[in-house]
């Protein structure tokens, strides 16, 4: 985990009871007498590499002429090298991707319909939209998760601080309750980590009846709300309630182990659900899970996503069995319950039910909250035009700008919308 500004995930409505049962290892693909080999790259921790190990094992032995060649990396370089290996035509069978990079590549060709090869009638009507493009299935989600406030009551006690009731709070609350935990407390600790990056503004455009993008593919934040959300993150840092910016920049490139939320001396962060049980363990705290400020007033902000995607290289020697592969390490009764909740919250029920026993406090949160989303409801987000690892370094300069005095909240949104079109136009 290198860089959480790196580790933007996004978005799809998906309902928790998501029937991922699919085709379950296949139907006949790969159970011949020719000896196979795939592909298969992703990027991830050494406790992912090693579940995946485990995963192919049982793959291999399931289908005896089929060899798995594993290809793990870290996120840093994952795509730059995938472009080079589908320019070039020799990209792996199967692949993780991100669903905001998932139109992209198949904008390019690079990724085969899946379609035919799995049994889409045992998924929940909108368990596949963010891997569906034109009516066709590119992907499958390796599970389900969302962003949310994770909270460290043992700082809101020291503190002597009230844990909010997230049903009404409201981001002027935030900002108090972050000052007055910062005020309250030692040196080095803080109410709040910055909050800085292109989910939380998604969150911000969905309350004001917006989007990170319209239907048709252009920028769907406002100015106004651009500018909103640019005074939020410059009002948290003057009033103290998260780091100056020069902390705040070194947090966001420190692991999460090491980040002041990994070392419990923040009381609140804007964070991916799954990060919960890193912070933790790094703190030795529980931790619980809080929804956003602002969706008291009606309208969601948060919606429920693939956490990320496996996919079909288009030009594989071998597109059913690579899609019999990915199938089969998600849900199979042997391999599907290996991944706890490291890929999100299984999509498959069955999965989750047979991992249920084992879950710590943390992860039990994690399944709670994405329930509470499922029954909240609101619209599902539009198609994804620019890839986060596009838009996000885009947000990031202009709040290093605003937080830094460079510039003010109301030229940075009139920047952010500039930018934001000129590489719209330019993909």
């Amino acid at each position: 985990m290198k860089n959480r500004r790196l580790l933007a995930l996004a978005a799809a409505g998906v309902a928790l009871a998501v029937t991922l049962t699919g085709c379950g290892g296949g139907s006949g693909a790969g159970n011949g007498d020719e000896k196979i080999t795939l592909r298969f790259a992703w990027w991830g921790s050494d406790e992912l590499n090693a579940i995946k190990d485990e995963q192919i094992k049982l793959f291999e032995k399931a289908h005896p002429n089929i060899t798995v060649e594993g290809e793990p990396s870290e996120y840093n370089g994952y795509y730059d090298k995938l472009a080079t290996q589908v320019a070039g035509g020799g990209a792996p069978d199967a692949l993780q991707i991100t669903y905001d990079a998932l139109p992209l590549y198949v904008s390019k060709n690079a990724i085969a319909d899946i379609s035919a090869d799995v049994d889409q009638d045992t998924f929940q009507a909108g368990s596949l939209d963010a891997g569906i493009i034109d009516g066709k299935l590119y992907a499958l989600p390796t599970g389900v998760g969302s962003r949310g406030i994770i909270v460290n009551p043992a700082v809101f006690e020291a503190a002597g601080v009230a844990i909010p009731d997230d049903t009404s709070w409201t981001w002027d609350d935030y900002i108090e309750i972050a000052k007055e935990i910062s005020d309250k407390s030692g040196d080095g600790v803080y109410g709040s980590s910055a909050i800085s990056n292109d989910q939380s503004l998604m969150a911000f455009a969905r309350q004001n009846g917006e989007d990170l993008y319209t239907a048709d593919g252009k920028f769907g934040v406002s100015e106004a709300t651009a500018q909103k959300f640019f005074e939020f993150s410059k009002d948290l840092q003057d009033s103290g309630g998260s780091p100056d910016a020069s902390t705040a920049a070194e947090d966001a490139s420190a692991s999460l182990e090491q980040s002041l939320m990994g070392q419990g001396k923040i009381g609140m962060t804007f964070a991916p659900l799954n990060f919960i049980g890193i912070y933790a363990g790094a703190s030795g705290q529980e931790l619980k899970i809080l929804n956003v400020p602002g969706d008291s007033a009606g309208k969601v902000g948060l919606v429920i996503q693939p956490t990320v995607q496996y996919a079909v290289y288009s030009k594989s020697k071998h597109p059913k069995e690579a899609a019999m592969l990915i199938d089969f390490l998600l849900n199979s009764e042997e391999a599907g319950p290996l991944n706890k909740l490291t890929l999100g919250i299984p999509a498959d029920p069955t999965v989750l039910e047979a991992i249920t026993p084992d879950l710590t406090d943390s992860e039990k949160e994690q399944v709670a909250f994405i329930d509470r989303l499922s029954q909240a409801g609101g619209t599902p987000q539009n198609p994804i035009a620019l890839p986060t690892s596009q838009l996000g370094p885009i947000i990031t300069k202009l709040l290093d700008d605003v937080t830094f005095g460079k510039t003010t909240p109301a030229d940075a949104a009139k920047e952010l919308i500039s930018q934001v079109d000129t590489a719209l136009a330019a993909s």
